[in-house]
């Protein structure tokens, strides 16, 4: 009898699954990939020839309809739990299973998968942290910037087969090669995805949380503060998540790692293991502060007397400015105090003679709070000025650096760019920060998890403190909870400075949130109405947030809305708003 199997098409606006027949001669193929849920297969659909996944296979046949046939068994796809975690995935982020079954599917055509490789077992190595943190069967451990994450994989390994996540290829290439040279085969996605599907330990970036490797018996997540986990188009998955989910359904051991953990994974409700306090504080670089109110309040001034003094001196430098136009706050011509929030403590941009917050919609007079001075000036700062007058200070070439700069020279001894910088220089003596106020007191609600962000990866730049490794940071605010939390090695206060705001502003992971934009939105978020437990802020910039204590209601209610036509983008929780 001829088998009946239902097919997801590759067409992100349906969604919607359709029976097909299944023929026996596509059925008795002997080269041909098995027939089973997660195959790829191609059908017609309204005329047109189309990609598709197997979601259900010998389904009871719709009475009284003329079923059309499938056309080709493709490729073997992703295996029968990830098409399962796609549907998960969908409710979590208000997405297309399609987006999440592209990701997990090769990219080529894949006849068959080997048989599952033996499950051998690593020796543990070493260290006794990362041995504790999978014998919890599910943690958090933060470890210093400079430490070796081969332990922690090592571990990982040791327990068969394992998913290893981390923020860039080029850190899963390194690891890779170091773990095959301790004897460990391991598999590297998306370019080794048929060996990923045999049950080799794999190790992957963003996308690799959908590697193929199935029945996990351990999940690590490396740098899981990292940016780049989550998915920047609509919609907005985070790698860690997915792979925590995929851990709690294989019951596989886990392990959060990270220098700085975010919020929410320190409220995942996971054991935070640490490291003895010398070894984390020697992990650390040095960080010097300079505090620009003693200096002159001039406009457009970037050059402390500390920094005038290191320029001198024939070392590598990093300047880092993650701006190239204009800055969104003032400062006091008279003091050189920013202008910030009464309530909030955020800044203030200068519109007119008022003091403005693009956000949170405070509006006050523009009269300083320490001086009373009425007088403020704009910050006004850019890579490529600096880049300039760097190079007349210095009298020596200076590399400009922003995220278009594919490479840059070996040879170099002086750089200025924005974040990109500390990501294409490998080594640098010293990282300075410009103006380390624009990450302190950017409008975003996780502007201090962010800045502590860059000051992990300037600590890797210039290494451990023993070494000689030093961070330069100018800023108004020496007193910023951020740079207390780096000058003690101590991500620790930041997170519980941070989580006490987040609850009293009912901020991620204390709530959730919807970010509505687009053409459409106003038409959207109109179709939402007055729901129950929803609270719908905006417009602002032409955006709307909708605030949520429950996620899975959130997402229900927003499903339900008809979507009108027009451009519509839907973003949860956000790691940028």
């Amino acid at each position: 009898m001829t088998r009946v199997v239902r097919i997801l098409p590759d067409q992100p606006a349906v969604d919607k699954d359709f029976d097909y027949l299944l023929p026996d001669s596509l059925l008795d193929s002997p080269n041909g990939p098995p027939v089973k849920v997660g195959t790829v297969v191609r059908v017609d659909l309204r005329g047109r020839r189309t990609r598709g996944w197997i979601t259900a296979v010998d389904v009871d046949p719709p009475p009284g309809v003329d079923l059309q046939e499938i056309k080709k068994v493709s490729s073997c796809g992703p295996p029968p739990a990830l098409v399962d975690l796609a549907s998960w995935a969908s409710s979590q982020w208000m997405g297309s299973r399609v987006h999440f079954l592209r990701t997990a599917t090769h990219d080529r055509v894949v006849s068959s998968i080997p048989a599952p490789t033996s499950r051998s077992r690593a020796v543990l190595p070493n260290e006794n942290l990362a041995q504790e943190a999978f014998r919890r069967r599910g943690a958090v451990v933060r470890t210093p910037p400079n430490s070796d994450d081969f332990s922690l994989a090592v571990a990982a390994a040791s327990y068969g087969r394992a998913l290893i996540l981390t923020p860039t290829l080029a850190r899963a290439q390194r690891l890779a090669v170091a773990m095959k040279r301790a004897g460990i085969d391991v598999a590297v996605v998306p370019r080794d995805w048929i060996a990923s599907a045999s049950g080799t330990v794999t190790i992957g970036t963003r996308s690799g949380a959908w590697a193929p490797i199935d029945d996990l018996d351990a999940v690590l997540v490396l740098d899981e503060h990292d940016e780049s986990y989550q998915q920047e188009s609509a919609p907005t998955w985070h790698a860690r998540d997915i792979a925590l989910e995929r851990a709690k359904r294989d019951g596989a051991r886990w392990v959060i790692a990270s220098p700085t953990p975010s919020l929410e994974a320190l409220t995942c409700g996971a054991p935070l293991l640490t490291p003895d306090r010398a070894v984390e504080r020697a992990g650390w670089s040095v960080f010097d502060v300079v505090d620009l109110r003693n200096e002159p309040p001039l406009a457009g001034s970037w050059c402390s007397e500390q920094l005038s003094r290191l320029l001198r001196d024939k070392r590598r430098v990093v300047c880092v400015l993650n701006r190239k136009g204009r800055a969104r706050f003032a400062y006091c011509d008279q003091c050189g105090e920013l202008a910030r929030s009464e309530i909030t403590g955020r800044p203030l941009g200068l519109d007119g003679n008022r003091l403005v917050h693009p956000v949170d919609g405070d509006d006050r007079p523009a009269v300083c709070q320490s001086c009373s001075s009425t007088k403020f000036r704009r910050v006004k700062l850019g890579v490529t000025g600096v880049a300039e007058e760097l190079e007349q200070i210095t009298r020596r070439p200076v590399v400009e650096v922003s995220s278009e700069t594919d490479s840059v020279p070996s040879g170099a001894d002086l750089y200025v760019g924005t974040e990109a910088v500390l990501h294409r220089v490998d080594r640098a003596d010293v990282v300075v920060f410009l103006d380390f106020d624009q990450e302190l007191l950017a409008p975003r609600y996780r502007a201090a998890e962010q800045a502590m962000s860059l000051l992990v990866q300037a600590s890797r730049v210039v290494g451990r403190r023993e070494d000689g490794g030093r961070v330069l940071i100018q800023t108004r605010m020496p007193q910023h909870t951020v740079l207390e939390a780096a000058r003690t090695a101590d991500p620790g206060a930041l997170a519980r400075s941070e989580l006490n705001i987040r609850r009293d502003l009912r901020q991620p992971p204390e709530a959730h949130w919807a970010i509505i934009s687009g053409t459409a939105a106003a038409e959207f978020v109109q179709g939402i109405g007055d729901s129950h437990g929803l609270e719908i802020l905006g417009p602002s910039n032409d955006r709307w947030r909708i605030r949520s204590d429950d996620r899975e209601h959130m997402v229900a209610i927003l499903k339900s809305v008809d979507r009108p036509p027009g451009r519509l983008r839907v973003e949860i929780n956000p790691l940028r708003a």
